[in-house]
């Protein structure tokens, strides 16, 4: 019987420790989450810019005019 309390306690204690983690998780998301998610979109259109330029780079390289629809054109 004092096994089955001893693990119960322990049970409990776990789910304590997760339900705090969860509330600090919950707040730090809501206090940077909008700033996580702004980096997030700066970075991508960072790459999305650098990636069309470059693709438009190498089309002019091979002498065509643009890249448009996946394709040098």
């Amino acid at each position: 019987m004092k096994n089955i309390k001893k693990s119960a306690q322990s049970l409990i204690e776990y789910g304590l420790i997760l339900a705090l983690v969860a509330v600090i998780a919950i707040t730090v998301l809501s206090k940077f989450g909008k700033s996580i998610n702004n980096t997030g979109d700066k970075a991508s259109n960072t790459l999305n810019q650098t990636s069309d330029k470059a693709a438009n780079d190498y089309c002019k390289d091979i002498g065509k005019t643009k890249f448009e629809g996946g394709m040098c054109q």
